[in-house]
């Protein structure tokens, strides 16, 4: 994916991988404000992902999704990060478009899943622009969830 950078008026090539390192891992959560997790703590949430989609632009890991889920129904996802400098060039929108798409493949006919995430504080229009809906909760970016089902002629439905 190549997307031009209006600021600076030169082409971004964006690739997407699988992994992260804990470094990388931890240098995106920096780059949005969020707290440090420890080398351990990374490394075991990271080896126990269902599914990792890392954004490399240079070689340098510059956003992230990941999906936490039980092998059963239930999928979460997680640490959607897009660093700053790099935000505004669709980057997110393409990582929640693979994680979702990761999720419609693994849903057999007849099954329904449910797909939930925490949205970041004021940050819920994004996620319902992919069929999430909002749970408030007091002064916290709201839960969000998505059932997602394939009927048994194979159609993949999102309610």
């Amino acid at each position: 994916m190549k997307k031009t950078i209006d600021s600076e008026k030169k082409e971004l090539e964006v690739t997407y991988v699988n992994n992260i390192s804990v470094e990388d891992y931890n240098a995106l959560r920096k780059s949005v404000n969020w707290i440090n997790v420890t080398e351990k703590r990374a490394s075991i949430a990271l080896k126990n992902s269902f599914y990792i989609c890392v954004a490399v632009c240079d070689d340098k890991p510059v956003g992230m999704a990941r999906i936490v889920s039980d092998g059963g129904y239930t999928y979460f996802i997680t640490d959607v990060i897009v660093n700053p400098e790099f935000q505004g060039n669709h980057i997110g929108v393409e990582l929640i478009r693979r994680v979702l798409d990761y999720i419609k493949k693994d849903v057999m006919d007849g099954e329904t899943v449910m797909v939930s995430l925490m949205a970041a504080y004021e940050r819920e229009s994004f996620y319902e622009k992919f069929g999430f809906h909002t749970r408030p909760f007091g002064n916290h970016g709201p839960g969000m969830s998505m059932w997602v089902s394939r009927d048994i002629t194979g159609n993949v439905i999102t309610l």
